[in-house]
């Protein structure tokens, strides 16, 4: 009998035996930096000096700043814009993908280019297309006939919201086209079948045979980019430095203007700690979804 229960006990410490490696990792290079940042977020903690407890002082300024105020504004339209023209060009990618055609994988293979490169590398290619002094966006359009000067796209706060959305997109579209034709490719042709049989056209099989069976991967892609859309830092500040007169001035780069340029780095990392409740919703949801799909 006492053999039994020890055997008993074995079998059930052993899963918590086994996750001890993944709890000391999770604790070391996760929580811990975690919870020492969210300490450093409750004090006057300035790049190489001490720091002192002032408890929610760092919150308060952030929340009376208007430029802090001014950063979340246009993190919300530059996360929107971005992400409404990712999952349009990325579900047309995939649609077209899922065709069968001469060349298809080499056409594959080129699309995923964006999603590979570098991004630091894609970054300064953009802002040398946008260029206002040898500029090939500018080239092109006086060569069409559509503008007659060069163009100042990071002078201006929309054009330059456009140069930074743009360069986003361009790298974020093989994601959603990649993820979509994963699922695509599930769909039965005996759907298409029965339904062309039946006379539906191409919008009513799209709309009642494709979008039901791929919106859960619409879903999933979308929360997924929405969080690396809202993080994003290096597109932003090797375009534009978050100009002009902060127009691109995301919140990433206002809490790298503050740590570097203010010095202030328990101010700079409150901004990131206020931004978590909507990561962990995101996160949540992420979760939530990728269990109900198992």
């Amino acid at each position: 009998m006492g053999r039994e229960r020890r055997e008993g006990v074995k079998k059930k410490s052993f899963p918590y035996l086994i996750n001890i490696p993944i709890a000391v990792y999770l604790i070391c290079v996760l929580f811990g930096p975690m919870i020492w940042g969210i300490g450093l977020s409750f004090t006057n903690k300035a790049i190489g000096g001490t720091g002192n407890f002032i408890g929610f002082t760092n919150y308060i300024k952030l929340l009376k700043d208007p430029t802090y105020r001014d950063s979340i504004m246009v993190t919300l339209k530059f996360t929107v814009f971005s992400l409404i023209f990712k999952l349009f060009f990325g579900t047309v990618m995939a649609l077209m993908l899922n065709v069968e055609f001469k060349g298809r994988n080499l056409v594959r293979a080129l699309l995923l280019i964006p999603w590979t490169l570098p991004n630091v590398v894609a970054v300064l290619n953009w802002k040398w297309l946008f260029s206002s002094t040898g500029g090939i966006v500018n080239y092109l359009m006086k060569s069409a006939g559509l503008i007659e000067k060069d163009i100042v796209w990071f002078g201006t706060a929309t054009l330059a919201l456009i140069t930074i959305v743009i360069a986003n997109v361009w790298r974020g579209t093989p994601f959603f086209g990649i993820s979509i034709l994963a699922k695509l490719q599930t769909i039965p042709d005996d759907y298409y079948e029965a339904a062309k049989i039946d006379g539906a056209g191409v919008f009513q099989r799209f709309f009642y045979i494709t979008l039901p069976q791929i919106k859960d991967t619409l879903l999933l892609s979308t929360l997924m980019s929405c969080i690396w859309t809202i993080n994003e830092f290096e597109t932003v500040w090797l375009m534009t430095g978050g100009g002009p007169n902060g127009s691109t001035q995301v919140m990433n780069v206002y809490s790298y203007k503050t740590a570097m340029a203010s010095m202030q780095l328990g101010k700079s990392i409150a901004v990131s700690v206020l931004a978590m409740p909507v990561f962990l919703i995101l996160i949540h949801f992420i979760s939530k979804k990728t269990l109900n799909n198992e």
